[in-house]
């Protein structure tokens, strides 16, 4: 993008619109070069606040001093949000005892973590064969031609220039990040509403080939997150015997959209061959930064009867098949039905070696 513009601009074919874009990109490049994949002030504030939010409502957990597990992926920007997130817990609690661990699980979809297969890479490199349509997709659904003009004023040079689709959708990508970043540049307004429509379809239906129930790739972009939840699993089991207030796990959205679809969250299961559709379905509106999956277990206050355990998306309740509408579940029938999908997931992943 700052290629593109700077030639344009040395060619003096950048209309007035262009001219401001450019020179905010210019401006902006020496505080961003060399940070791509680092947690934003913005991502780190939103994980701060839940931890307060989390502090306040399940006071009782953490006063009592229960100790917290916390664990990252191996990357950066999750291990900077587990510091923002634990650090604002031990604010809420001085005395409260944190450990801390890197779990490279926690993103099965990395060459990292040594678990996904080739094939598994495959589907999220440029080569993967769901590719092609998604190109096609992009070019039936997107119209660049009005962006450039209001950018350049030779839209034909600017057309020689760059593949004019491929140019709006990293303008695009440029535009939402910069406020995810607390960045006041405001490239949003160069889209008209019905732009914004196509653009986040083509952003979903990217998300749907690599972690959803896709007719066009194989089970397995769903049935590798099983790895985490087995974990899930397995730690909660142990936390009450050993008085640990929480688990904490730090990892990646995508791997959220492939989890929601392996518990088969509502509204996370439905299978299309067709990107129109897949886009529609995949609404990843609900994946925002700072996107969180929270376990709450109950105790009974009598000492006896089922323990309870209410799931939450982002902080709102989420219906499993097994849960009431608030998101509560006895947890024998949550675990006994979690260990079923890992199983069945599990059983994909032998099938497909």
């Amino acid at each position: 993008m700052l290629d593109a513009f700077a030639r344009a601009e040395a060619d003096g074919k950048l209309a007035e619109a262009g001219k401001r874009a450019c020179g905010e990109l210019l401006a902006l490049w020496p505080r961003v070069e060399g940070r791509a994949g680092c947690l934003t002030p913005v991502g780190a504030d939103q994980h701060r606040a839940i931890a307060r939010r989390m502090a306040g409502r399940e006071a009782s957990v953490f006063a009592a001093n229960g100790r917290v597990r916390a664990s990252t992926s191996a990357t950066s920007r999750t291990r900077e949000s587990m510091e923002a997130f634990c650090g604002e817990l031990l604010r809420c609690y001085p005395d409260l005892p944190v450990v801390q661990t890197t779990d490279a699980a926690l993103n099965p979809y990395s060459a990292a973590s040594g678990i996904p297969t080739a094939d598994d890479l495959k589907v999220k490199s440029p080569e993967a064969e769901w590719r092609p349509e998604f190109d096609r997709f992009c070019r039936e659904r997107l119209a660049p031609q009005r962006l450039l003009r209001r950018l350049f004023t030779d839209s034909a040079y600017a057309a020689g220039l760059c593949d004019p689709v491929a140019f709006e959708r990293d303008f695009f990508y440029l535009a939402i990040h910069f406020a995810g970043c607390g960045l006041d540049i405001d490239w949003l307004r160069h889209f008209t509403s019905d732009e914004l429509t196509a653009l986040a379809e083509c952003d979903a239906y990217t998300f749907y080939q690599e972690k959803g129930p896709s007719d066009r790739t194989s089970d397995r972009t769903w049935a590798l997150s099983a790895h985490i939840l087995r974990g899930v699993l397995a730690d909660a089991e142990s936390a009450a015997a050993e008085g640990v207030a929480a688990d904490l796990r730090f990892g990646h959205d995508g791997c959220i959209m492939s989890l929601l679809t392996l518990m088969q969250a509502d509204g996370w299961t439905e299978r299309t061959a067709v990107p129109a559709e897949a886009a529609r379905m995949w609404d990843v509106s609900q994946i925002p930064m700072a996107c969180n999956l929270q376990w709450i277990f109950y105790r009974p206050v009598s000492g006896s009867g089922e323990i309870l355990v209410r799931v939450l998306l982002n902080e709102a309740p989420l219906r499993l098949p097994v849960t009431d509408a608030t998101g509560l579940c006895p947890w024998p029938v949550m675990k006994g039905y979690l260990e079923s999908r890992c199983a069945a997931a599990f059983a994909v992943l032998q099938e497909e070696d």
